[in-house]
């Protein structure tokens, strides 16, 4: 690590701030706005109807301009520029459903309401790719709490899916539906899981959107598959299944993802007859031992046996091909750098002393750069609401997980880093919870990626 790094905090407590996931670029146009929430605690999941700051830092000042009740502590309110104008979207509530407002940071006014959500918008400003945040929040995903899930009695609805809304025009429609990603490429429908969507990307040309499937197995594990289609809602595919976890695109037709794909392991623990209620017990036990076999420490993390990040290519005949090996051997988050294509930021998970390393990964020269160690915050999360924050939480989802631990990954206590962009290429902007208050911090990488 270079000594002669250094990390610049962007915001200041006693609130907290935070932007999110790490997959969208902070800063406007001219790189002066940085897009940040604004919380006054951070010990517990959101409250329905709790509200939350939304604004930007600016010369080293946080301005709050508005609010929203649309919040989760990994991917924040998805608050994003609209192209490289000083406009920006963040999702709300709007009436009884998870809607986008739009923001003008000149005037500092909300100026519109749109009736779909945003979770990726298009370089040009024009189109919103949004998720249905209801079911995502029900099936234990990254949604937003306060509103009933419409296809709650659906495994696979006609319904629920990707929308795409036109900003202009304000026209909404389906890209693609839970039903049909989940008929894609399989003969029948696996068990009576509830599946449901996340995670979009957009290729860099616009063209294309990738996204992950997710259903629960026989054996009571995730399955998810790997997706891309058409921004026409055309040439719908699966391009790997298994475990797959955090991704970008490299390019036009080449994602990275970390996780497992295509395994033998994964086929043999769809089988229907695991989902026997006489196999829960052993399935349960033979898990626990299968992860102590693959599952070691090393000074960096968990290493995961049979898993690392992997090359893919977006095509009917998707090629897979591992890279980083030995180099990035944990699960991480990673973008590509928006003007340099060779170069992505990336993090991992706490190791067992709570240690969080930020590092730059080089593609072309198998490079790595580590960038600093940032330490997470030990304490439990208040469960005094949990009747309230688990509100409209599917109650299957906690034969996978305890309620605390469940409450602990939905509060800003568990803070990832999820380094992300700015529009330049040249900063690093990253959420750090190891000052004692969740804030923004930056680190300038410019003389490190030319």
């Amino acid at each position: 690590m270079d000594n002669n790094i250094q990390i610049k905090r962007l915001t200041n407590g006693p609130k907290h701030h935070l932007f999110g996931f790490h997959d969208l670029l902070i800063s406007n146009g001219n790189n002066d706005k940085f897009l940040s929430l604004e919380v006054d605690t951070i010990n517990r999941p959101p409250l329905p109807c709790e509200l939350f700051g939304v604004g930007y830092v600016k010369e080293g000042r946080y301005l709050r301009i508005g609010e929203t009740t649309a919040l989760n502590y990994p991917q924040g309110a998805r608050q994003q520029w609209v192209g490289e104008t000083d406009y920006f979207t963040v999702n709300n509530r709007v009436g009884d459903i998870w809607g986008t407002d739009l923001y003008d940071t000149d005037s500092n006014q909300l100026i519109d309401r749109f009736a779909a959500t945003t979770h990726m918008l298009s370089k040009d400003g024009k189109y919103a790719y949004g998720l249905d945040y209801a079911r995502l929040f029900r099936l234990g995903g990254y949604g937003y709490c306060g509103i009933d899930d419409k296809g709650a009695n659906d495994a696979v609805p006609m319904d629920s899916g990707i929308t795409k809304m036109n900003l202009q025009t304000k026209e909404i429609s389906l890209l693609v539906s839970v039903k049909q990603v989940a008929e894609c490429g399989v003969k029948s429908i696996a068990g009576i899981s509830h599946h449901y969507l996340t995670h979009l990307c957009l290729n860099p040309s616009n063209t294309r959107v990738a996204f992950l499937h997710r259903y629960f197995m026989s054996d009571g594990g995730m399955m998810t598959r790997l997706m891309t289609v058409g921004v026409d809602g055309t040439e719908l595919r699966c391009l790997a299944q298994g475990f797959l976890s955090h991704f970008d695109w490299q390019n036009d037709d080449t994602i990275y993802i970390f996780g497992r794909a295509n395994s033998s392991i994964d086929a043999i623990r769809n089988n229907p007859i695991l989902s026997h209620p006489l196999m829960q017990k052993p399935m349960r036990l033979a898990k626990k031992v299968v992860k102590s076999i693959l599952n070691y420490g090393s000074a960096g993390g968990v290493v995961n046996s049979g898993k690392s990040f992997l090359l893919i290519k977006d095509s009917e005949q998707p090629a897979i091909t591992p890279f980083a090996q030995g180099l990035i051997v944990e699960d991480g988050h990673p973008m590509t750098n928006p003007l340099n294509s060779d170069w992505c930021v990336n993090d991992t998970y706490p190791n067992s002393e709570g240690i969080r390393t930020l590092m730059l990964y080089q593609f072309s020269e198998n490079h790595r750069i580590d960038l600093g160690l940032f330490k997470m915050i030990f304490d439990r999360p208040d469960m005094s609401l949990k009747d309230n924050f688990f509100e409209r939480v599917d109650p299957k989802i906690f034969s996978s997980i305890t309620p605390e631990d469940l409450a602990f990954t939905r509060s800003g206590l568990h803070c990832d880093l999820h380094p992300r962009w700015s529009r330049d290429g040249r900063w690093v902007l990253f959420d750090s919870i190891h000052e004692g208050t969740r804030q923004l911090y930056a680190v300038d990488v410019n003389n490190l990626i030319k």
